[in-house]
């Protein structure tokens, strides 16, 4: 894949920016490099491995979702504002 001004315009588009001059041509040399790299990349023969889902080898084990009972009574009792049972809580404006 060539890095043309076009595809740089097109990109600046997308992120909502505008680049200078030096910028995009420097954007498009590093782009190119890194094009180069991944071309590298898929030159390797990976043929016998098995594709990784996590790059730990063992990793963490999830605990088991259990539900824990608590008195809600005890809970009301910090809440600073309660009004017909509800917590009470500051109105928020939209502006």
């Amino acid at each position: 894949m060539e890095i043309t001004n076009e595809l740089i315009e097109h990109l600046e588009n997308l992120a909502k920016i505008r680049l200078k001059a030096d910028e995009v041509n420097r954007i498009k040399k590093d782009m190119s490099n890194i094009l180069e790299y991944m071309k590298m990349i898929d030159e390797v023969d990976v043929s016998g491995y098995e594709p990784m889902r996590s790059p730990i080898e063992n990793p963490l084990k999830l605990r088991e979702d259990v539900p824990v009972k608590f008195d809600t009574s005890e809970i009301m009792k910090q809440i600073p504002k309660i009004k017909n049972g509800l917590i009470q809580v500051s109105s928020i404006h939209a502006k």
